[in-house]
């Protein structure tokens, strides 16, 4: 999702690199006829990346030889690709001033970027679709600039904090350390939850306390995986269930999964907005069709999760592979 911030060339450079992550090499065709590009045009772009010697740092490179296009890069390059390039998107920069700084006004946004006033509206309108997605928006008639739900804004900064600036490796104690930087940062700016303590309305993991900036923190450790997310026993016996039935996993990866799962499905229930840092549109997902199936079954509310989260597929997917070769080979908030 958030690589519609990105500016046009960045943009189809890496949805051409998405998909060669999932048929690498692969037909120049088959790669324009799905980004709905000419195979001319798609050369161009190609070769405009090639030839920008701006890129090479990034680690991202691509070959073509006769009508096949294959990708060369690492891993550690392929993590980071999507933050190298929203560093030089005018649009995420924009956006993390406006995070950064909540009473900021669009004439100061103006005269930071050098912008002009019909430019920056556009940047504007681009930002929209994401944030939306988080239940957040944008307005400069009163303050502060970003507005919604303080617990959506904390949990949207984090992840944009994680792309802005991302920790050399992902850990429940990194992630926990981060998102406590990111409140630490929110309060000081005067936005407290302790002013109006409540607690949130959740159907897959009801919270069994109220929730203020102490206890926020101490939520965050569950979902991090720092401690454990106590649920009822009908829950965690319909999740093993469906684990055992679906999966050919050994008993000790299954109940490292499952906790996996429960911390995964609690966090979808209470925020909105994807918690993948990168989505891949292109990747198929085929094996998880009977987990979910399962799990709509016998977990509650998550039919109402999947809706909201469609890409929970696309992370059973993914998991199930690191459980299976004890190797992550997927970028997401955290390697749990």
């Amino acid at each position: 999702m958030f690589d519609i911030l990105l500016e046009k060339q960045d943009k189809i450079i890496f949805r051409v690199f998405q998909y060669l992550q999932i048929k690498n090499p692969c037909p120049l065709k088959e790669i324009a006829s799905h980004l709905g590009l000419s195979l001319k045009s798609l050369k161009r772009y190609i070769f405009i990346w090639q030839q920008n010697e701006s890129n090479v740092s990034m680690g991202i490179s691509f070959y073509i030889k006769g009508p096949k296009i294959t990708a060369i890069y690492s891993p550690e390059d392929a993590n980071l690709f999507l933050s190298s390039l929203l560093a030089r998107s005018f649009s995420f920069q924009i956006l993390v001033k406006i995070i950064e700084n909540p009473f900021c006004t669009f004439k100061k946004l103006e005269d930071e970027f050098y912008l002009s006033k019909a430019t920056m509206q556009r940047r504007m309108q681009k930002m929209k679709p994401l944030l939306s997605s988080y239940d957040l928006t944008v307005s400069f008639t009163s303050a502060p600039t970003l507005k919604g739900n303080e617990l959506q804004i904390r949990y949207f900064f984090l992840l944009v904090s994680l792309l802005y600036d991302p920790p050399f490796t992902y850990s429940k104690q990194t992630l926990y350390e981060r998102y406590k930087e990111v409140q630490q940062y929110r309060t000081s700016q005067g936005f407290l939850l302790s002013k109006a303590v409540f607690t949130p309305i959740t159907k897959y993991y009801p919270i069994p306390f109220q929730i203020n900036d102490t206890s926020l923190l101490f939520l965050w450790k569950q979902f991090s995986g720092i401690e454990n997310i106590w649920l009822r026993p009908s829950l965690t016996s319909g999740l093993d269930f469906a684990l055992h039935a679906h999966t050919a996993l050994n008993e000790l990866k299954l109940i490292s999964l499952s906790q996996k799962l429960h911390r995964l499905h609690s966090l979808c229930d209470l925020y909105s907005g994807s918690f993948l840092l990168t989505y891949n549109p292109f990747f198929f997902v085929k094996d998880t069709k009977r987990l979910t199936q399962s799990f709509t079954k016998l977990l509650p509310n998550y039919r109402q999760i999947l809706t909201t989260h469609p890409e929970l597929p696309y992370f059973y997917e993914k998991l199930l592979q690191y459980e299976s070769s004890s190797k992550n080979s997927s970028q997401i908030i955290a390697e749990d």
